[in-house]
């Protein structure tokens, strides 16, 4: 009799993962619990889109504040040190908040419409 059950359980979660993929059901994805493909993939596209800004807003500050352009490639010998190293911290710093604050929001927005 166990088999049986085992049997009708396997073919009912089989039957439901086919229903949730059919009907766009949201389900965490195992990477970051509680987030859901859909919801994961809003959030690395908003991420894409608020890097690019973040750096060409940094690009046009550092072009404003040192009337010069910041270095295309910061591991080039032409480039200083000092300015290599700043362009460096300045990018990642800009760029990761940038990326948390994106991916964060529009979490929230997803979850608030879903809801």
């Amino acid at each position: 009799m166990s088999s049986t059950m085992e049997s009708i359980h396997d073919r009912y979660d089989d039957l439901r993962n086919r229903v949730g993929e059919y009907t766009g059901h949201d389900q965490p994805d195992g990477r970051n619990p509680g987030i859901g493909r859909t919801e994961s993939a809003i959030a690395f596209v908003a991420a894409i889109g608020a890097t690019f800004l973040a750096r060409n807003l940094l690009e046009a500050a550092w072009q404003t504040t040192l009337d010069r352009d910041p270095p295309k490639n910061p591991t080039s010998r032409e480039v200083a040190w000092r300015e290599a190293l700043l362009w460096g911290a300045a990018s990642g710093a800009v760029v990761g908040i940038a990326r948390i604050a994106s991916r964060r929001a529009s979490s929230g927005a997803y979850r608030s419409w879903r809801s």
